[in-house]
């Protein structure tokens, strides 16, 4: 399966990647990265004028599609992807990275607030991996990817909502690796730590690790040109994360409890 997904992302190839939440931070970053290596880019977001900067600035203006939508919107994201197959063709490799995420305290909890985090960050991402999926089986080939958080592996104190949308993304992304691989479609997750965006910006409490939205776009081009069925990052931080998931709940629970006290004071988002 491994050559079979190098195959998939050659540089200067032309090949088509559908970006989502392309107008700031990981996404912008992404996008020019892979505009850089000779891909053709399909950025969606719902600001219009990020799409319009990026393709300004891409090595050929004509390798950038601009398909500005809202993703929660499942109507705007089919015609989205048929103008994308009419303009150029069924997308070589799709990524779904728009998210948000809102803070909460358990007894701030919001029916409303929890609904939006998950339509962004689950429902929306597979609502957009969905859509190709039929044609990428009649083609026989093809790649998907969704950028969940490092946060999805285990419970994190003020962030039920948005630990449960990105932990729900990464068994969906896992799941449906076992369907599709057989028939030559990749599958990745993609498991950022913490990274410099707009998002993180926000929060007010110590951020390990923290790495710029550059840093964060070249770990995934290593991952995804390997067909690294998980891509996590940075390695100091993610690994810790994987040993304590190993662990226990009730040690983990008293490590977590212990050493996040006082400290998350803010938005938690990557």
């Amino acid at each position: 399966m491994l050559n079979i997904m190098k195959t998939l992302l050659r540089e200067k190839s032309g090949q088509v990647v559908w970006l989502s939440g392309a107008s700031s931070g990981i996404g912008f970053a992404l996008a020019e990265l892979l505009l850089q290596k000779g891909f053709r880019v399909a950025v969606s977001a719902r600001r219009r004028e990020p799409l319009q900067k990026l393709a300004a600035g891409a090595p050929d203006s004509g390798a950038v599609l601009q398909l500005p939508l809202d993703v929660t919107d499942r109507e705007a994201l089919a015609t989205a992807y048929q103008t994308l197959c009419s303009q150029w063709q069924v997308p070589d490799l799709v990524i779904a990275n728009a998210g948000i995420s809102i803070h909460m305290e358990a007894a701030d909890l919001d029916y409303a607030k929890l609904k939006q985090i998950n339509e962004v960050n689950l429902l929306a991402a597979m609502s957009m991996l969905q859509l190709p999926v039929q044609d990428m089986l009649q083609r026989g080939s093809g790649y998907l990817a969704g950028v969940a958080s490092v946060a999805g592996y285990r419970g994190l104190p003020h962030a039920a909502g948005y630990v449960a949308s990105k932990a729900g993304l990464i068994a969906f992304l896992e799941s449906l690796r076992f369907d599709l691989e057989p028939h030559g479609i990749a599958v990745s997750v993609i498991n950022p730590g913490f990274v410099k965006t707009p998002l993180t910006e926000r929060n007010r409490f110590p951020m390990p690790f923290i790495i710029s939205a550059e840093a964060s776009a070249r770990a995934i081009w290593r991952g995804l040109k390997k067909g690294r069925m998980e891509i996590h990052y940075p390695p100091a931080l993610s690994l810790l994360l994987k040993f304590m998931r190993l662990l226990p709940y009730p040690l983990y629970h008293v490590l977590v409890r212990t050493g996040t006290k006082g400290r998350h004071q803010g938005k938690v988002e990557n």
